[in-house]
């Protein structure tokens, strides 16, 4: 006996997997062919393309067990009304009533017995075969990336672009390709057995068809298109809400140092807000049309049933066959709308692919795999001819013009010129990543477009400023320099790069992981590889891109010393801002505008050239004689290759961070709180107390239209028998339509108040946890963007979502079980009895609805990560000849999740069969004891079958409620970690203690024997009885190796952490008795690496002083040096600088951020190597502005500096007042320039040598 399978028609909203589906990629300069083809929409059997002819076998037996699958259900409701009929026709012979029956049991058991191998066969299929294609579209995307030209990474190609086609795409045309189109199938066979059958029964009934059937998919269509439009809104709020949060995290030590808290916080809220009223327009909009969706499917009820009456009555049809026929049509529209999301599924898809195959057909301009000329032996001479070029992203300026350089063979020769002048370009264009508009370049006289690009690039080697490395181990990174190396071949490599002492130090040696990206090993450590990697390929051309700017002294010295003896004997274009490294080339070329401005020697130049020598003036260190230094360059070593043990800045100590916090530290800082899951519920209850009764209510009146529903409708097949069946079908009519009155209006109920509910609790937990991290940031800013913005949706889908049809669950299983049991207890409990099997298949159903693959991207880990690192370090890739390597290595990361796919597709396909034949064996049973019941005279056939069907249509809410707790379990384990860090109690508190009134500081800063640890690192003494005290207006400079403590200072001093031991004074008070943000507003910070907003110059500017005045911000701007060139933008100071600056330059960018600092106008200036990035014209400007005395204020000074600098450059800190030599987290030296270098054995005077001596050199 089937039960009714009847829904409330829920029509879930689904979104497109990434915004960047719309995205235009087409290759650069298309055919008009291609253009069109790109603009048409994509064939979904275009997916196919990579089916083999077993894959076609597969498909077909797949298509085969979904339509018989899909053909069950509806044979099942004919089985059903033929009962019926058998009762109706025996109603006064109940021996004959109960043979007909015996007759239709074997039918129900058949039908059990055939879904088995049809589930079976249907799944196994479909998974397989959608593993096997995705698995060669895989390689052939990965081939088609590698294949591609450095021009469209720049352009088309971005990394956000490539990994969602790696990712999302791939695995939406994996779910649509496979389970997805068995689903779709099997769904769409019911519906159309079930129309069919519906004629055959009762033609007026099948009629209703057309009417019934479109009714119900356009309101459910009409539904699902509005709450698609809102979602993709919302996608777009939740997208500049983590933008907020991304940028105010990643730049948090800005945002303190500028108190920029209250500007993020109320940029927070404006997105909260736009929020909280598309809720409360999502709310209202799934209301009206959960609830239109119940009257429509009440009013298709009354309709059909009152239909079936009139043809029951004029003799047209039998009563059974006509019951028949009404369920039949109405579960066709059930089986239809459950296909619905299939067909979203195929659109995106075709979406999918569309991007995908963009990629996979995209012809690149440059291609590795081109043939060309191989020269035997390469000798390195190389001409560039009157080149001009412009970047394929910035098509409208003209990077190089006219640009004409011959180097010869063998020769070393330096690029120099300001940021933006076109150094890195010849670099690029000499590899080939680019080629030139106009003009040629040349290597032994052979254009190197007429060559091998492969071979090109085995020839030459780079190393750029910063090194790319791959996860792996030190001897897989060095080895990509030569993939057939020996052993002895890399170990010698790593000995003439400086690097092997170090790598022989570590526990595991060369077999040391790298982490992802190096992150593991210091800068000059990986830079020392990076070199290695490139001594290692053994090229006849070298190509050095700014390889030792970010190092310090002591890693410099060590690089240099590498790239030195790297160079010899080989063709080198250098590029370096620091003139030290370039003085000894054979030619130093000054580049201006894209052209050649004057070459020569050092010594010719400095004659010569007026900016050449203006920036070796600046550069330069006192020329003195001095020692050899051999034994302090090796005590170098040795203290640079541990320092990465020790301490490094407070920036890099902060993205180290694990998400966990430690054990015994959580316990203490994490107050005791009651369960996450009372929290919720009950906090959710006293938020709003009348709202979430009258939402409560409503989802419990909800709940009566399954069980009603059920037991009216065998009702009204019973009464199709009666002689007075049209006014008995017509009150059953009319109560169906009250019912379906009664759910609209309790869905409006249920899902607008639970909706806001829901909204509100999201925001107020998102505001709490937002402000809570400009106390004390902790973590990565991934881990907390996930926890403010990503985690924090859980409230929202618990309670708006899953706590709403928990009550309706609940009220339906309740009202179901004592109506069951009420009409006929004996079928009522055995209904109980097998509510098991029913239970076991709703869910296996539930599951094959959503597909049982596991996660895409959980199974190609290997692959995506593999992907990802190709892609992000692409010039590596391309520079090394490494796309069949990365190839080679994607084919065995795929040999894994091919594997599991056959194993599971046997398993679940094994699950699906079980649970349909449970599912048919249960009406079989109940049928063979209806006839046990009537038998012995215990029951009547209209009893039995309305108590069974009134719980068994109900199930589905027990499978429905059970699915639920997992999932709001699994949410609130992933709210967890955000509650964990709302319940932190915060050591550093902002506004504490409360400020009265501004306290103004005059500028003197104490330290005293301060000894610190970072809290993750307790064991590792960073600062050990630290004392220093400077006097206002004194400038300061902090001085020492990497390790040695000098970022920790600064951290200390802005109050970022507070010393384990010791004070830090300001003015003679310790600063944890002020107030934390009045005090940073007389605090500057300009940093290495300079930190801007994706707002406006403008904005960047007056960042933390929004009250800054025209004039004001234009000033400082100018005492920046940076004025002309916002003046030369065409929108001024209203030019967005995008996300962390990225459409300046790092000098543009610097120049910006001391302008920020210069406006803020700070008592006490920090200043961590705030000219590093500059090149000389600006660094002199800047430095003249950062060194001054005082603020001028109107021309006049008017108040007192104290600045405090850190930099390697010893050079930059001659002029200070007092220069503070560090070692190992204490003072070893201090005095001025003079003193400190007349002290012999001193150890600055040491770092002051080796910095001369490699000046020298």
């Amino acid at each position: 006996m089937p039960s009714i399978q009847e829904n409330d028609f829920p029509v879930e909203s689904c979104t497109p997997d990434s915004a960047v589906d719309k995205k235009n990629t087409s290759p650069p300069a298309p055919s008009t062919p291609e253009k069109v083809a790109m603009d048409e929409p994509f064939p979904f059997f275009g997916l196919l393309c990579y089916a083999d002819a077993l894959d076609w076998m597969f498909m077909v037996l797949g298509t085969m067990g979904s339509l018989v699958h899909g053909m069950a259900p509806s044979m099942s409701y004919y089985i059903l009304g033929k009962t019926v009929d058998a009762f109706g026709n025996n109603i006064n012979d109940l021996n004959a009533m109960v043979h007909e029956f015996s007759k239709l049991v074997p039918y129900m058991w058949f039908l059990a017995l055939i879904t088995l191998p049809a589930g079976i066969i249907e799944i196994a299929c479909w998974m397989y075969t959608s593993q096997r294609q995705m698995t060669r579209m895989q390689m052939a995307y990965l081939t088609s990336l590698l294949s591609q030209d450095i021009g469209a990474f720049d352009t088309d190609l971005t990394t956000a672009t490539i990994m969602a086609g790696a990712t999302n795409h791939m695995s939406t045309i994996k779910e649509a390709i496979g389970e997805k189109m068995g689903h779709f199938m099997s769904n769409f066979s019911t519906f159309l057995v079930a129309v069919i059958i519906a004629f055959v029964c009762c033609w007026e009934v099948g009629m209703m068809a057309f009417l019934v059937v479109p009714m119900l998919l356009v309101v459910g269509a009409t539904y699902a298109k509005m709450m698609v439009g809102m979602s993709a809104t919302r996608i777009a709020l939740v997208s500049e809400v983590t933008s907020v949060v991304e940028q105010t995290i990643s730049h948090i030590k800005t945002v303190f140092s500028f108190v920029g808290e209250n500007s993020a916080m109320k940029s927070f809220i404006e997105c909260m807000d736009k929020q909280y009223k598309l809720g409360k327009k999502e709310a209202i909009t799934k209301g009206l049309g959960l609830g239109m969706l119940q009257i429509a499917t009440f009013c298709s009820y009354s309709l059909t049933i009152y239909i079936g009456a009139l043809a029951v009555t004029r003799r047209s049809a039998k009563g059974g066959e006509t019951i028949a026929a009404v369920i039949n049509i109405l579960s066709a529209a059930i089986y239809l709308s459950n296909a619905a999301p299939d067909l979203q599924t195929f659109s995106q898809a075709k979406a999918a692919g569309k991007e995908v195959f963009k990629v996979i057909k995209r012809k690149p301009a440059i291609n590795y795999e081109s043939n060309g000329r191989i020269l035997e032996k390469v000798t390195g001479h190389i001409e560039i001819r009157e080149v001009d070029f412009t970047y394929p992203s910035r098509k409208d300026k003209l990077i190089l013009q006219g640009f004409t350089l011959v180097i010869p063979a063998g020769k070393v020769v330096a690029l120099v010129g300001s940021s933006g002048c076109g150094k890195s370009t010849v670099i690029s264009l000499v590899q080939r990543f680019y080629d030139p508009i106009s003009g040629g370049i040349t290597v032994d006289g052979q254009n190197i477009k007429e060559l091998d690009l492969k071979s090109l690039r085995r020839n030459i080697g780079s190393v750029s400023q910063e090194p790319a490395l791959f996860s792996g181990t030190i001897m897989d990174n060095l080895r990509i320099g030569k993939l057939d190396a020996t052993d002895e071949e890399i170990i010698e490599a790593a000995k003439t790069a400086n690097v092997h002492s170090f790598i022989s130090k570590l526990p595991d040696q060369y077999s040391t992981e790298v982490g992802e990206r190096g992150v593991q090993l210091s800068g000059g450590q990986k830079q020392r590889i990076a070199i290695a990697r490139a001594i290692l390929k053994d090229p006849p051309i070298l190509l050095l891109d700014e390889a030792t700017s970010a190092l310090d002294s002591e890693s410099e010295k060590l690089v240099q010393d590498a790239l030195d003896r790297a160079m010899k004997g080989r063709t080198v274009i250098l590029i370096a801002h620091r003139m030290s490294t370039i003085i000894n080339a054979d030619k130093i070329v000054i580049v201006e505008n894209g052209r050649v401005a004057q070459h020569g020697t050092h010594e010719e130049l400095l004659e010569r050239s007026t900016f050449y020598s203006s920036v070796c003036s600046m550069q330069s260190l006192e020329k003195k004689s001095s020692k050899s230094e051999d034994r302090f360059t090796d005590q170098v070593e040795e203290e640079q290759d541990s320092a990465t043990y020790k301490e490094q800045s407070f920036a890099a100590y902060e993205q180290e961070k694990k998400p966990e916090p430690t054990s015994k530290q959580s316990k203490q800082s994490i107050r005791k709180r009651t369960s996450a899951f009372n929290r919720i519920f009950l906090g959710t209850f006293k938020l709003v107390p009348g709202k979430v009764l009258v939402g409560s209510t409503a989802a419990a009146i909800s709940g009566i239209s399954r069980p009603l529903f059920a037991f009216y409708i065998m009702t009204v097949g019973i009464a199709y028998f009666d002689a007075d069946a049209n006014k008995k079908v017509s009150k059953y009519s009319i109560i169906l339509f009250l019912i379906g009155m009664l759910t609209f209006f309790s869905n409006i109920f249920q899902h607008y108040i639970y909706g806001l509910v829901g909204e509100r609790a999201m925001n107020n937990l998102r505001e709490a946890l937002f402000s809570g991290w400009f106390e004390e940031p902790k973590n990565s800013v991934g881990f907390l963007t996930s926890r403010v913005v990503s985690d924090t949706s859980m409230v929202k889908t618990i309670i708006s979502d899953r706590m709403a049809v928990m009550v309706q669950c609940i009220s339906s299983i309740i009202i179901a079980t004592a109506l069951s049991i009420a009409v006929n207890w004996r079928m009522g409990l055995v209904a109980w009895a097998m509510m098991p099997c029913h239970f076991i298949a709703g869910l296996v159903q539930v599951r094959s609805a959503k597909g049982f693959a596991t996660d895409n991207s959980k199974s190609h880990r290997k692959l995506i990560s593999l992907t990802s690192e190709a892609v992000s370090n692409i010039r590596t890739v391309a520079s090394f000849v490494q796309e069949e390597e990365i190839l080679r290595k994607a084919d065995l990361a795929l040999q894994e999740p091919m594997r599991i796919s056959r194993i599971e597709s046997i398993k679940y396909g094994v699950v699906q069969g079980i649970s349909l034949c449970l599912w048919h064996m249960t009406h079989a049973i109940a049928l063979s004891y209806t006839i046990v019941l009537l038998d012995r005279k215990l029951a009547t056939f209209e009893n039995c079958v309305r108590s069974y069907q009134a719980f068994a249509m109900t199930i589905p809410s027990i499978t429905e409620l059970w699915s639920l707790i997992p999932m709001v379990m699994s949410a609130i384990a992933i709210l967890d970690p955000a509650l964990d860090i709302l319940d932190r109690e915060t050591q550093i508190v902002p506004d504490e203690p409360k400020l009265n009134c501004e306290d103004r500081i005059v500028g003197n800063v104490e330290f005293e024997d301060v000894s610190f640890s970072y809290p993750s690192r307790p064991e590792v003494i960073i600062l050990d009885g630290f004392s220093l005290a400077i006097e206002s207006g004194q400038r300061v400079a902090l001085v020492g190796p990497s390790g040695s403590g000098k970022s920790t200072v600064l951290a200390l001093l802005l109050r970022f952490y507070n010393p384990c031991s010791g004070r830090v004074l300001i003015d003679g008070k310790d600063i944890r008795g002020y107030n934390l943000k009045s005090l940073r507003k007389q605090i500057g910070l300009v940093q290495q690496e300079p930190i801007l907003f994706n707002l406006s110059i403008r904005q960047n500017i007056s960042y933390g002083n929004e009250g800054a005045s025209e004039t004001e911000i234009v000033e400082a701007a100018m005492e920046a040096n940076i004025h002309d060139f916002i003046s030369s933008l065409s929108k001024g100071y209203d030019t967005v600088v995008g996300d962390k600056g990225g459409q300046l330059s790092g000098g543009q960018k610097q120049r910006i951020a001391v302008a920020r600092t210069i406006l803020k106008k700070p008592v006490i200036l920090l200043l961590d190597e705030a000219t590093s990035a500059l090149d000389g014209e600006s660094e002199r400007v800047v430095m003249n502005t950062l060194g001054a005395k005082g603020w001028k204020n109107k021309g006049e000074l008017s108040s007192k500096i104290t600045s405090i600098t850190i930099a390697h450059r010893l050079s930059t800190v001659t002029n200070a007042d007092v220069i503070v030599v560090m070692d190992k987290g204490e003072v070893v030296e201090t005095g001025s320039h003079a003193t400190l270098v007349s002290a012999s054995n001193g150890v600055y005077s040491r770092l002051y040598n080796m910095q001369i001596k490699a000046g020298k050199d």
